[in-house]
C-alpha cells in the first residue's frame, strides 16, 4: 500500500517534467482613457426683485385693479442664507472644475499629445 501512495505522486511528477513550455507573448495595449466634454456655460436667467414698501404696494393695487396680486417676501435671515447657499454652489462648481483640469492633464486627449509632440520638435 505505500508502494502505491508513493507511485502516484512520483508519476506526477514525471509527467511534469516531461510537459511542454509554453511562450506566452502578450504586447502591451494602449489604456483608453474618456474624456469628459467641459461643462456646458451656466446660463443664468434675469431674475428681478422688486422692493415693496406701502407707498410701492398701493401703486401696484392700482396698476391691476382686476388681477389677484401674490407676493413673495423674504427676511433679512433669509436673504443671507440664499447668498451663502449660491456661494456653495459656485464654490461646488469652481471645485468640480478643478476636478476634470486635474485630470485632464494627468491624461490628455491623443491630439493634444500629437500637438505638444509637434511643438517641441
Amino acid at each position: 500500500m505505500l508502494k502505491n501512495l508513493l507511485i502516484i505522486p512520483l508519476a506526477f511528477v514525471l509527467v511534469a517534467c516531461g510537459a511542454k513550455t509554453v511562450d506566452i507573448q502578450a504586447e502591451p495595449q494602449e489604456r483608453v482613457v474618456i474624456h469628459p466634454p467641459p461643462p456646458n456655460q451656466l446660463n443664468m436667467r434675469e431674475v428681478k426683485w422688486v422692493l415693496f414698501n406701502r407707498e410701492k404696494l398701493e401703486q401696484m393695487l392700482e396698476e391691476y385693479p382686476d388681477q389677484e396680486i401674490v407676493l413673495f417676501a423674504i427676511s433679512a435671515k433669509g436673504y443671507e442664507n440664499l447668498a451663502l447657499n449660491f456661494e456653495e454652489v459656485i464654490g461646488y462648481v469652481e471645485d468640480q472644475k478643478d476636478i476634470i483640469i486635474y485630470y485632464r492633464r494627468l491624461f490628455p486627449a491623443p491630439t493634444e499629445l500629437e500637438a505638444e509632440d509637434n511643438t517641441e520638435e
